[in-house]
């Protein structure tokens, strides 16, 4: 059972900065894409790319979307990356991708003075009459939840309509999943260098994250604190969160100030996970009102037991359906519910899926990026708590892989399994993998840093 100790938190250490993705992982990656684009009877495959939707656009041709938006059209034995002005230039010349200008992917206002129409870039890129094209998006759509029985896409119209009467007599199809199916997806897994890189950008703002939490005291501005975030280069796949009170939420940092007795919350996202942490501003219960700090305890120790019950049921091979039922056995219907789903995939982007849910039977792989995220609903709104941090999944070749390749990556991995079944009281199964530098460690309340949640 849950309980209140101190659990002095090591220095886990910081590995170095890992190299940018190599040329021959993105062939590799191109030649993965090939084999689902047979797997799934299309001719074609187009990949769009934008500011807040760039992940599978990047997984291929290597460039964040961030300032324009991009295409990528695959076939079987050919690839045309259609870019504006500015990302022109960017691509890998190594890679053997046919580059071309739509001008049209400019920002507005940007010179056009090269016409082309994205009609005729298509179909020289091979979406042509009776063609069968994949295309991707923001997610997967779901049909139920509209009155059409109409294919339903979440890429843009204009690259939709175009498609569509290019392949007149074909099809066009939603290939989201090729990308973030869990049980197939492209991106669904990592590889031993993914791991690397997502391992130093978890241990990056976990820290950053710790450091913010021990700032917090009654007056401190919560837009100053958040100056202190750090992400050592590493692309942020969320805005910063760090708010007081009732601007706790999904909100930026404002210029409020902390009060004794506040709910507080932490959240800083870089790729590799999301660190998050929520709690009170107090020393003990004696600086909460008497219901709301007999709420917080009761809250806090199950929310700790049910986070714990995730940690030690998640493993390659599990259904996710599976631990969905331990953790909802474990919570305390009279005091929390779950806001969302208790868990979810994560890759580039903070969330890319979740089968973490009632009867939703998905089989965790190895090399799945994974996030504990736990968020619970109260009755009241000054009480609440929250742990989140990212792992990975790893079979018996993966962890050899890991400790070959990266033997002092794989040092750290192994004093946060050992720290959390000896010091927290949580014993992983040999296939999770913890990458943050705060595993399970928490202070809710805050003001009493040797105050920890334990077992």
């Amino acid at each position: 059972m849950a309980r209140f100790a101190h659990v002095p938190l090591p220095a886990f250490g910081l590995g170095v900065n890992p190299e940018e993705t190599t040329v021959d992982e993105y062939r590799q990656r191109i030649a993965q894409a090939r084999v689902l684009l047979a797997e799934h009877g299309l001719d074609a495959l187009v990949v769009y790319g934008d500011r807040e939707y760039f992940g599978d656009f990047y997984h291929l041709v290597g460039i964040d979307t961030r300032f324009e938006e991009g295409i990528l059209v695959l076939t079987a034995d050919a690839s045309t990356v259609i870019l504006g002005n500015e990302n022109f230039g960017r691509p890998s010349r190594e890679l053997g991708h046919s580059i071309v200008l739509w001008q049209e992917l400019s920002p507005a206002g940007q010179r056009r003075d090269k016409a082309s129409t994205l009609e005729s870039l298509l179909r020289d890129a091979g979406v042509v009459a009776g063609a069968t094209v994949g295309v991707n998006g923001q997610k997967r759509l779901s049909s139920p939840f509209f009155e059409s029985g109409a294919a339903q896409f979440s890429a843009p119209a204009y690259l939709v309509d175009t498609l569509r009467a290019l392949v007149s007599g074909g099809e066009v199809r939603d290939a989201k999943d090729l990308f973030t199916h869990p049980d197939f997806g492209l991106r669904s897994v990592a590889t031993v260098h993914d791991i690397n890189r997502f391992e130093f950008g978890a241990s990056v703002l976990s820290l950053s994250v710790l450091r913010a939490m021990q700032g917090i005291t009654p007056g401190v501005m919560a837009d100053e604190l958040a100056d202190g975030y750090f992400s050592r280069g590493v692309s942020e796949t969320v805005h910063r969160m760090l708010n007081f009170a009732d601007r706790v939420g999904l909100g930026s940092p404002r210029p409020i100030a902390a009060r004794l007795g506040d709910k507080f919350q932490l959240a800083q996202g870089i790729q590799g996970g999301l660190t998050a942490r929520v709690g009170v501003v107090a020393a003990n219960e004696g600086d909460l009102q008497p219901a709301q700090a007999e709420l917080f305890n009761a809250l806090t120790l199950n929310y700790f037991d049910v986070v714990s019950g995730w940690h030690e049921n998640v493993r390659v091979g599990a259904d996710t359906a599976d631990v969905f039922d331990v953790v909802d056995g474990i919570r305390d219907d009279a005091v929390w519910q779950f806001a969302l789903n208790p868990g979810h995939h994560l890759h580039y982007e903070e969330w890319s899926y979740s089968t973490f849910w009632k009867d939703d039977h998905h089989i965790l792989r190895s090399g799945a990026m994974l996030q504990c995220d736990v968020i619970p609903v109260t009755g009241r709104a000054d009480v609440e708590v929250g742990i989140e941090d990212g792992l990975v999944l790893a079979d018996a070749a993966l962890r050899d892989e890991i400790a070959d390749v990266y033997p002092e990556l794989w040092g750290r991995i192994q004093a946060r399994r050992a720290f959390l079944r000896d010091e927290v009281g949580v014993t992983l199964d040999e296939s999770l993998l913890p990458l943050s530098n705060t595993p399970l460690w928490h202070t809710p309340y805050v003001l009493d840093g040797t105050r920890n949640l334990t077992r």
